[in-house]
């Protein structure tokens, strides 16, 4: 039954008669204009078309405009929320650089870049490819090209990019594209669409540069920084992140994730047996502070991989929620072996210093007794000094003393001789005179050898107090030159001890 027969009903008595034939060339004129966007109107029908078969194609085609046109402003909406634009090209024969190739850039794509239009932004591959940054270009292109070319379609077109926009400024895109191929491979439409990246580029780039200078200043700085994400408000969750930068691990001796896991006990497991349970006890109570008032500030000892314990200052503050409830903590550590060392060594010189201080102090009191025993000696000395040569004064009286009595004995001794010589012309009479004249000749003999005796032990006498004064004058000499130096001693001890008081005072200052 032919398919006009359908509409006999509604055609009009004179209409001449149509047969299916006519009614599939009609279609089929519709369909080929359809393909080639020729937008079909009510009188491009031919007069013989009944009138409701020429109402039904126009409805047809309203509402595939309709259809087009809801689409098209689904798109376009779609693309301006995103802050996408589109584009696409159909590829003749299979050649991506035919020539004949058709670029259709959308005006979001164009506006994206400072254009407006078709005129201002033609739809050919130049008004793109020239705008490419002149280092990103050949990148780009080949890109382009390997991912058309390549039949199994495993090369994806996905890149960043910087274009001229009409303003003369470059900015950052990202450009995605995907290919209909036909059954041997070959391109047949592709599509893309491209993203305006420029702000995210430069956050990128300033957040990598930031990273860059935070790496930096942390191998600069002696602080090796950490931090932990706490969840639930749970200091001891064990799902709480942990993470020890590259400098806390290098700080202790060790080198990556893999050898230093981000997990407390990586540290923990770390800390001298004598330390560990105060220093999480520590740690504890400041997290569970939620007024915020306990600091986080304690030493304690790590083990470094090579087994060595070592001094550490650990330092941390906590960000918390309105109820004090931590949420992540963070904090660093600082070697601190060297001080630790250097408070005991200055301690202990510290305790030599001053034992030698109280020793210099015990050796000036002894040289000052020294000295003051050494003046008692020389005042002693002068005293003896004095009584010797008083001696020796009343020596020589006496030796004067001995020469008088020499000279009575010499004068008695002559006059008992004369009586002896008038004792003899005298005769008998003379004889008793004779023997007194010889009695005082014997008293004088007497006298003088007494008087010999006694010049001669005065003599002795004198040359012993001679000797006893020179003596006395060389220990007066060494006893005065002992003070002298004595004094010397004393003022470098007293120099000593006041070096020592001020190495001291230093040393307690560090």
């Amino acid at each position: 039954m032919p398919i006009l027969n359908r509409f006999k009903g509604n055609t009009q008595a004179d209409a001449p008669p149509q047969t299916d034939r006519q009614l599939i060339d009609l279609l089929r004129n519709y369909v080929e204009r359809a393909e080639r966007k020729e937008e079909e109107q009510a009188d491009t029908y031919s007069a013989a078309v009944p009138d409701e078969l020429q109402a039904l194609l126009t409805r047809l085609t309203s509402v595939i405009h309709k259809r087009e046109d809801y689409y098209k402003v689904r798109l376009e909406m779609i693309t301006e929320a995103i802050e996408i634009s589109l584009w696409e090209m159909d590829v003749y024969e299979g050649d991506p650089v035919n020539p004949n190739n058709e670029f259709r850039w959308t005006d979001e794509l164009r506006r994206m870049i400072g254009y407006t239009d078709e005129h201002d932004f033609p739809n050919v591959l130049e008004s793109w490819s020239n705008c490419l940054h002149p280092e990103d270009k050949e990148g780009v292109l080949q890109l382009f090209a390997d991912h058309m070319l390549d039949r199994t379609g495993t090369i994806k077109y996905d890149i960043e990019y910087r274009l001229k926009t009409k303003a003369g400024e470059y900015k950052w895109f990202q450009a995605t594209g995907t290919t209909v191929r036909s059954a041997d491979g070959s391109p047949i439409m592709v599509a893309g669409a491209l993203l305006d990246i420029h702000d995210k580029k430069i956050k990128q780039d300033e957040l990598g540069a930031l990273v860059v200078r935070y790496d930096l200043v942390n191998r600069a700085l002696v602080e090796a920084p950490w931090d932990m994400v706490v969840i639930a408000g749970d200091p001891v969750n064990p799902d709480n992140e942990f993470w020890w930068s590259e400098q806390f691990r290098r700080t202790i001796g060790f080198e990556g994730e893999h050898d230093f896991p981000n997990l407390l006990s990586s540290w923990s497991n770390q800390l001298h047996p004598e330390d560990l349970q105060p220093t999480l006890d520590a740690f504890a109570n400041h997290l569970n502070d939620y007024t915020g008032q306990t600091d986080y500030t304690v030493n304690y000892r790590l083990r470094s991989k090579n087994g060595e314990y070592r001094w550490y200052h650990a330092g941390g503050e906590t960000i918390r929620d309105e109820q004090g409830i931590p949420l992540r903590v963070a904090g660093t550590i600082r070697d601190i072996t060297q001080e630790i060392n250097k408070e005991d060594t200055i301690r202990r010189v510290n305790l030599q210093m001053e034992g030698l201080l109280t020793a210099i102090n015990e050796i000036v009191h002894g040289i000052v007794s020294v000295t003051e025993q050494a003046q008692d000696i020389a005042e002693v000395q002068e005293q003896s000094y004095k009584a010797a040569v008083d001696v020796k004064e009343k020596t020589n009286e006496t030796k004067e003393i001995t020469k008088f009595i020499s000279e009575v004995s010499n004068q008695t001794s002559l006059l008992g001789l004369n009586a002896s010589i008038e004792a003899a012309h005298a005769g008998e009479y003379g004889r008793g005179f004779s023997i007194v004249a010889s009695e005082v000749r014997k008293l004088a003999d007497h006298s003088k050898m007494a008087s010999n005796n006694i010049e001669k032990t005065t003599q002795e006498m004198n040359d012993r107090i001679d000797h006893i004064i020179s003596t006395i004058n060389g220990m007066s000499s060494l006893t005065e030159a002992q003070a002298a130096l004595t004094q010397e001693v004393n003022a470098s001890v007293e120099e000593v001890s006041r070096m020592s008081e001020e190495l001291l005072g230093i040393l307690r200052t560090l």
